[in-house]
Formats: C-alpha cells, sequence, structure tokens
C-alpha cells in the first residue's frame, strides 16, 4: 500500500538524520577493533531469526545494540543495528523498515543514555561508576524500546485500522519484558568489556550466552507450535462427522484473526480468539446422535466437555461459550447485551457469520455484506467495521475453488 511505503520512507529519512546528527555531534567510533567486533557478534546474533510465540516476536539482536551505545558512541551503534539486517532477504521495503527502525530506536536509546550523563567508554581505566552506569544502560533501554513501539505501533496501525492507543499499549506490554532483559544483559557485557578489561575477547566469551537464548527462545516457539498441533485432531474428526467443517474452520480463524488484529487486540488476545474460532463447532463432538435442533443449541456449551481438559484452552472456551451472545440481547446461553459481550466473542461471532456464509455459496464481498445487515441486532459494528477494512488490506483467507 502506498500509505505503508510512505511511511517507510518517512522512517528512512529519520533515520539518515538521525546519522547524520550522530556523526556530526559524537563523532565515529574511537575503537575500530571493538566496532567490528560488535558488528560481527551482531552479526550472528542475527543469523538465529527471530522466535515466534504466538503473535510476538523475540530477537536477543537487542542486547548487541543496547550495549553498543556506551562502547561505541551514537553512530557507531546504530551501525551495528542496522548493517546486519542490510544481509535479510526479506523484500525491499520491509528489508529498509528494519534497518530504518533499527537506527532510528538505537539513536534514541543513545539520546536517553547521554540525557543522564552517559559517556562513550573506551578503556579500563576510566573509573566506570557501576551503579551509574547500570542506571543509564537502563535508561538507554527504556528510550530505545519506546521508540521502538512507537514505529511497530505505526506500521500495525497501517496495516489494521486499528487504534494506534490501543496497539501502542499492546506493544509496550509485550516488548516490555525483552527490554529489561537486554538492559541487564547488556551492562553486564559492558562491565566485562571495559571495566573488566577484557575488550573483545568479552564478545567471545559472550557469544555462548546469546546462542543458548536463541536455543531457548527456538525451543520455546516450538512449543508453541506443538501445542497448536495438538488442536488439528479436533478439527478433524469434527470434519470427518460433519464434512467441510475443516475448511470452514480455516476460514473462520483467518477471518477471526483479522477483525482481531483490525479492532487493535493483543497479540495474546488475537491467538485467543483465533482458536477459539477454530474450534467453535468442536461440541458437536459431544452430541453425537442428538437432534438437529440441540446441536445447534447446545454445541457452544458441549466444546467444554470436548476440550474441557486442555489447560491452555480455559481463554478460547469463555469466548467459544459466548460466541452465540447477540449485542440486541437475544442470544444464549446468557443472553448478553452488547460491551457486556467479551469482545472476543463478538470477533469469533463475526468470522464465524462470515465463515458460515461463505461456505454457504456467498462471494466473500457478499458475505461482508451479509454481516453488514445484522450489525446492531446479532453482530457488533465495529467488529463488522474491521471485517469490511480487511479485504482492502488483504487480511481475509483465500477461499478455495468450489
Amino acid at each position: 500500500m502506498r500509505a505503508t511505503r510512505d511511511y517507510v520512507v518517512s522512517i528512512a529519512a529519520l533515520a539518515i538524520l538521525g546519522l547524520i546528527v550522530a556523526w556530526l555531534s559524537a563523532g565515529p567510533p574511537q575503537q575500530l577493533s571493538w566496532f567490528i567486533a560488535m558488528v560481527v557478534v551482531a552479526g550472528i546474533a542475527a543469523v538465529g531469526r527471530p522466535q515466534a510465540i504466538g503473535a510476538v516476536q523475540i530477537s536477543v539482536s537487542g542486547i548487541v545494540q543496547i550495549a553498543s551505545i556506551p562502547l561505541l558512541g551514537p553512530f557507531g551503534a546504530a551501525l551495528v543495528a542496522g548493517l546486519p539486517v542490510l544481509l535479510d532477504r526479506n523484500e525491499p521495503v520491509k528489508r529498509w523498515f528494519n534497518v530504518s527502525q533499527r537506527v532510528c530506536y538505537v539513536l534514541a536509546g543513545a539520546a536517553g543514555y547521554w540525557l543522564v550523563g552517559g559517556t562513550t567508554v573506551t578503556t579500563a581505566r576510566e573509573g566506570v561508576q557501576p551503579v551509574l552506569l547500570a542506571v543509564q544502560i537502563t535508561t538507554a533501554s527504556v528510550s530505545a524500546g519506546l521508540v521502538n513501539a512507537v514505529l511497530l505501533a505505526g506500521v500495525i496501525q497501517l496495516s489494521s485500522a486499528g487504534s494506534m492507543r490501543a496497539i501502542f499499549t499492546d506493544v509496550v506490554r509485550q516488548i516490555s519484558s525483552p527490554y529489561a532483559s537486554y538492559a541487564l544483559a547488556a551492562y553486564l557485557l559492558v562491565l566485562l568489556w571495559a571495566p573488566a578489561g577484557l575488550g573483545w575477547v568479552s564478545a567471545v566469551l559472550f557469544l555462548p550466552s546469546i546462542l543458548v537464548i536463541q536455543w531457548g527462545l527456538h525451543t520455546h516457539s516450538t512449543e508453541w507450535a506443538i501445542r497448536h498441533e495438538v488442536l488439528n485432531p479436533f478439527v478433524e474428526a469434527l470434519d470427518l462427522r460433519q464434512p467441510g467443517a475443516a475448511e470452514e474452520a480455516r476460514l473462520v480463524g483467518g477471518a477471526a484473526t483479522a477483525i482481531a488484529t483490525g479492532v487493535g487486540l493483543s497479540p495474546v488476545v488475537v491467538d485467543e480468539v483465533t482458536t477459539a474460532a477454530r474450534l467453535r463447532d468442536v461440541g458437536i463432538l459431544a452430541l453425537r446422535g442428538a437432534p438437529d435442533a440441540i446441536v445447534r443449541r447446545d454445541h457452544a456449551a458441549a466444546a467444554r466437555r470436548v476440550l474441557g481438559s486442555v489447560e491452555f484452552l480455559d481463554g478460547p472456551m469463555s469466548l467459544i461459550s459466548a460466541h452465540h451472545e447477540r449485542v440486541d440481547g437475544r442470544g444464549r446461553p446468557q443472553g448478553l447485551v452488547g460491551d457486556d459481550i467479551p469482545i472476543g466473542a463478538r470477533v469469533v461471532a463475526v468470522a464465524d457469520t462470515w465463515g458460515d456464509a461463505v461456505v454457504s455459496g456467498l462471494p466473500p464481498d457478499a458475505a461482508v455484506a451479509h454481516c453488514e445487515a445484522l450489525v446492531d441486532q446479532s453482530l457488533d459494528a465495529s467488529c463488522v467495521a474491521a471485517l469490511r477494512r480487511a479485504p482492502d488490506l488483504d487480511q481475509l483467507p483465500r477461499v478455495t475453488d468450489r
């Protein structure tokens, strides 16, 4: 989209301006060997791709970026952050956004570091005060994290049309823990590098820690993926009883993801909503042999009998139980009205209605119009509005030929 390209160009221009200011104010790194060593470490950290845990991605390269600020100064730190990304195989727009984003937030971190009295640490004889250095590196990490959150929220808002304030809040919540870890690890690396007098050797000593962290994140993300693979047999079993259910689960799950993102829900909640959408009909498995009228009425509640023993599904289960509530209060099982219905359940209700219409033969755009006709009756207006935006953003799942 043109808006996204314009946004990337603006961030790139800001990054270039920041590099010029950093060069004029602080100059190049004073220790060329340190700079080369940090670029190598940053490159090795970048080889381990950011690990996806749900909708969130975590990378340990932030440790090296934050540590570079006191060791190399703002210009050197910005280059350490941006250069490894140039080797990515992403499409040019995404690659340049990633480079510019890193340069901007590292320069912001450097600004925070200098505002609280930080200086470039170049030798072991400078009498570094450990407590003061900890405060300065923490300030750098907070400054970098906040600017990173703003930049990420901006690009997410362009793709989702959600609330910028809500998206920013959710991004900050997601990155706060990683950036706290970056600050602590960067502090230890700087202490080893300069006050302890190890220089670039400390980077070699630090590499195993980086690789262990990468391995740990990879294991965590793999466990997350496996956890969700466990759900596939339930959908497949439902498809055996009700042919086409697996395809409908795919459509409804994809639509729910687009809608939940569009209304500004956090990545964790988006994951719960998507899971609930995929599994919303598995209660039918517990009602085998029951009349269709009972199945239609009771399948949401019966889902707990099928999935109740799966501990990580507690959140999605509450959404499944409520996804047949109507905003006009005429739904079931509790007759909740409007905002009393959990937002996740309202998202699933819209996705379910859209998916059912598509499976019944309506084209995707006509299915969206069908949902719009139900606004303020059974469906939530903001969720339907997010559904309407989704096709323009190419977020809805593809419909296979029927």
